[in-house]
């Protein structure tokens, strides 16, 4: 009986063996942190190289701070503190956008690398009063007060507001607004003045949905924005980082050029500015995201002119993106070189545990606990007041942990576990059963 008994604890322990094997490596790269001390929390930026072992499609939640003893500590990312504002009040002229021919293609509206509306008519111009204008803040103001120019005679209109970051994506902001000027003198009407309430937007469009515009097509009209913009001073974000790269493929495409753009890592963009080549002085640049084969996303539209300034860029919504693509019906002597500006992610930690911290990055398995952080930076903040900050955390070198293994799926191969976990647990029912058999066969009626 003994020997049954023994022979049981051996397949026990075997099962346990099987459902233990293969352990999956953890994360693929450690970056030491150094902390000022008596901090009561710390900002970590994440390094350029940590974005080739974070998931593109993980939001980074395999990105975690251990302590000296390989515990987590409480993490997250970082909120960014509200900045202050201050009102502003400006005059900003009307762009009309001119009208085209039912049945033929829309004018084509962009920015240029400093963020002016550029407007390009359609093929066919219609005759007749603008039905839209357009008028850029220069920066993101939170509308609040919308005056009309004087229009020079009686009007009865009504219009919808719009506001836009990119002049291709646009949010309503008031519909139906009615703009009326009657008379003249102590009976006059004068109703162009328009109350609103919208987020910050840097580019307005005015469409008239009834009546006539009685505003200069050709220029001179203006309107008066009041509302309130930030202080760029208190914004509390990271600082941009510039990175160049050069083409990594060319070819014909259409009636132009297709150049392609290999960063060494899906880094979250949100500037572009290109750079022409020796002999080259003008081109018309249209930048997208390629995110497969059959997949991608237009960026915008990069206008290269003769003494363009350097710091003018091409704004994009953040986002990571690793593959950049440039199509131009320019001829080019050579690819151009791009720029691409990115602000790293950044995460707050709390300092639990003991230094020395490390910072690991890139995981299929393992993912960030979800600690209750932004809660506990609001207490930091209503106890430290509004001006509170983290400390900042230093990134060092990174070391290899696992590397790929950690991030790769595992090659397919025959999974001999399950198998052998069925093969280990009839043996063992069989062994029971016998035994039990044995048991009853010596006890006897």
């Amino acid at each position: 009986m003994r020997r049954e008994w023994r022979f049981v604890s051996l397949l026990l322990g075997a099962v346990a063996v099987a459902a233990q094997a293969d352990p999956s490596p953890t994360f693929a790269y450690a970056y030491p942190l150094s902390v000022p001390p008596g901090a009561s929390a710390y900002l970590v930026e994440l390094p350029q190289d940590a974005y080739r072992w974070a998931r593109l499609d993980g939001g980074l939640v395999d990105v975690i701070v251990e302590d000296a003893d390989g515990q987590p500590v409480a993490m997250g990312p970082y909120t960014s503190s509200m900045p202050t504002s201050h009102p502003l009040t400006v005059d900003v002229p009307l762009r009309a956008v001119p009208p085209v021919a039912e049945g033929m293609g829309g004018p084509r509206i962009q920015r240029s690398t400093n963020g002016d509306i550029v407007i390009e008519p359609g093929a066919v111009a219609a005759s007749g009063t603008p039905r839209e204008w357009l008028f850029d803040a220069r920066s993101p103001v939170a509308a609040e007060r919308l005056a009309f120019p004087p229009p020079g005679r009686d009007a009865s209109l009504a219009v919808d507001i719009d506001g836009s970051a990119n002049l291709q994506d646009w949010t309503p902001i008031a519909r139906r607004v009615s703009i009326v000027t009657l008379g003249q003198g102590d009976g006059a009407v004068d109703a162009r003045v328009v109350t609103l309430a919208a987020a910050p937007w840097r580019y307005y469009r005015v469409r008239v949905i009834q009546g006539d515009a009685p505003w200069d097509a050709n220029g001179g009209a203006a309107v008066t924005l009041s509302g309130t913009v930030v202080d760029a001073s208190t914004k509390d974000e990271a600082d941009m980082r510039w990175l160049d790269v050069a083409a990594t493929g060319e070819k014909a495409s259409g009636q132009g050029t297709d150049y392609d753009y290999e960063l060494p890592a899906a880094l979250p963009l949100s500037r572009a500015r290109a750079k022409l080549g020796a002999g080259d002085n003008v081109a018309r640049l249209d930048v997208a995201a390629v995110a497969g084969p059959m997949t991608g996303e237009s960026l915008g539209t990069i206008v290269v002119t003769p003494g363009q300034a350097a710091q003018h860029a091409l704004e994009v919504s953040p986002g990571r993106r690793g593959h950049l693509r440039v199509h131009t019906s320019t001829p080019l002597r050579g690819a151009p070189t791009l720029s691409v500006g990115w602000r790293p992610d950044r995460f707050v930690f709390l300092p639990e545990g003991k230094p020395p911290y490390r910072l690991l990055v890139g995981s299929r398995t393992a993912r960030r606990p979800n600690w209750p952080i932004d809660d506990a930076i609001a207490a930091l903040r209503k106890a430290n007041g509004g001006d509170w900050r983290p400390a900042p955390a230093v990134v060092g070198p990174g070391e290899e942990r696992a590397g790929r293994e950690a991030v790769d799926a595992p090659a397919a191969s025959f999974d001999w576990t399950r198998p052998l976990l069925w093969v280990v647990l009839l043996l063992g029912a069989a062994v029971v059963i016998g035994m039990a058999t044995s048991l009853l066969r010596k006890k006897g009626p």
